[in-house]
């Protein structure tokens, strides 16, 4: 599963994803087990362009109504294409995030964390707070990791950090790997509510 994120969109507005499972062409050449030359990623670059208009799925398609109205607008203001973690379906991912602030003088302070929940693909329809995806992570270290290169690059203020969580397959019971897929550089309504609840249950 390849995901497709315009920059400049936010809560999955502007995602749409390509299921290769779906792309005959794949599948044939995972199956044979063909060596990759040249010549085949030329073809499978035809294959590709060929059928991206029909298979990829947009998430938003009130928004972007064809994939040439999405693709305008993803080569107009950039984006980037995510590869979901291996053998992993889009329903099997677990999506926390963690939210913190970065001082003046550099301090990372951890605001909260939460699980969110998905309406629709890509599409937040809600949170649980604190999150459970991934029970024994060191979610200052993160904070302290990220925050820390972006303050170096000049940010200040409060960033939330979107993780994907997923089971490592090899080993089930293992602690789920994550990647991180998303900062946003701002106070977002979720880390605004972490604040509330805190004030609500009086600290």
């Amino acid at each position: 599963m390849w995901i497709f994120k315009i920059d400049d969109e936010f809560g999955g507005r502007g995602h749409a994803s390509l299921d290769v499972e779906q792309v005959r062409t794949v599948v044939e050449l995972r199956r044979k087990k063909v060596e990759m030359t040249e010549a085949v990623i030329l073809r499978l670059g035809e294959v590709i362009t060929k059928i991206l208009p029909r298979k990829a799925k947009i998430a938003q398609p009130t928004l972007y109504k064809n994939w040439d109205g999405y693709m305008a607008e993803f080569c107009k203001c950039g984006g980037v294409i995510e590869a979901a973690p291996p053998l992993c379906g889009l329903n099997s991912l677990d999506s926390p995030t963690v939210s913190f602030l970065i001082e003046p003088d550099g301090k990372i302070e951890l605001v909260g964390s939460f699980d969110k929940f998905s309406g629709a693909e890509f599409v937040n329809a809600g949170c649980f707070s604190p999150q459970t995806s991934l029970p024994s992570i060191d979610l200052l270290r993160i904070c302290e990791s990220v925050g820390s290169v972006l303050y170096s690059k000049g940010a200040m203020g409060y960033v939330s950090v979107d993780l994907i969580a997923f089971k490592n397959i090899e080993n089930p019971t293992s602690h789920p790997f994550f990647w991180a897929v998303d900062i946003s550089l701002e106070m977002t309504d979720q880390t605004a509510i972490c604040f509330f609840f805190d004030m609500l249950m009086e600290g």
